[in-house]
């Protein structure tokens, strides 16, 4: 008896991560941007930045409106608190 995809009407295959990066570059900006989240989130890590991490946000993002608003919404909230916490959006 087959018990596998039972309810599976449809899949298709996902992109490639060298394909979706070559069709959306990542600017110079938003590349900086992560350096940066990732070098502090290393510092916290490490015991040299006393400031607590806090990972946020939707476990996937299939709505990227939504998501945006939430992020348009979580970024003042972050900066508010940025002395005691380092705020990131898990994406």
């Amino acid at each position: 008896m087959k018990t596998d995809d039972l309810r599976i009407v449809k899949t298709r295959p996902l992109l490639a991560p060298a394909i979706l990066a070559e069709e959306i570059p990542l600017t110079e900006t938003a590349s900086t941007r992560v350096y940066e989240a990732r070098r502090a989130i290393e510092a916290i890590l490490d015991g040299k930045d006393a400031r607590l991490l806090m990972v946020v946000g939707p476990c996937s993002v299939h709505d990227t409106k939504a998501a945006l608003e939430y992020a348009s919404k979580l970024k003042p909230i972050a900066d508010a608190l940025s002395d005691s916490l380092l705020v990131v959006m898990r994406v």
